[in-house]
């Protein structure tokens, strides 16, 4: 695989966890599902269960071929770059890559024994980071104009599908 097709499936991956978290998150009204009966129950939490699949294919497996650290060509800069624009110290990520982690081993990769199901608890820093990759990406590895049909900016990305996904959970809230 060259190192354009490396990039730009890292890239998707985020778009694709960007997409999802956005889903999910606008299925919910006050900490409550907007829609609630079996199927878009089924649909939101599946939206989630792909964000967090996605986000450990870039955050959680140190030896997953889209993990960060092996596509980005000064990964120390990046790390301490992302931690300093996130504003958190490395034990908070590393609660965060626990948490999905678990999340995906527990819950969506397996049904394991434990009987309460944990959510991640920041799934805003899960947004941050792969927005920040995706930027990353964008302003600092695309040596070859990888990008040209991709989003310019990952919180655009994620807030135009914020607000469409808002949009039809309203629109079908509305409908008898």
């Amino acid at each position: 695989m060259t190192r354009k097709e490396r990039l730009r499936q890292v890239a998707i991956l985020c778009c694709h966890c960007l997409r999802n978290l956005a889903f999910y998150k606008a299925g919910w009204h006050r900490n409550e599902l907007i829609l609630k009966d079996q199927f878009w129950i089924n649909v939101n939490g599946n939206f989630l269960d792909i964000c967090v699949l996605e986000w450990c294919k870039l955050f959680g497996d140190l030896c997953g071929k889209h993990y960060w650290a092996k596509i980005i060509t000064e990964p120390t800069s990046f790390y301490s770059g992302m931690l300093h624009e996130l504003n958190i110290e490395e034990s908070e990520l590393d609660t965060l890559i626990n948490e999905m982690r678990r999340y995906r081993n527990k819950f969506v990769a397996h049904l394991d024994s434990d009987k309460t199901m944990y959510i991640p608890s920041n799934l805003t820093l899960a947004q941050k980071s792969v927005a920040y990759l995706y930027d990353y990406i964008r302003a600092n590895e695309d040596q070859g104009d990888f990008f040209n049909d991709a989003p310019r900016k990952a919180s655009a990305f994620f807030e135009d599908h914020f607000k469409y996904g808002k949009a039809v959970y309203n629109e079908l809230k509305r409908k008898p």
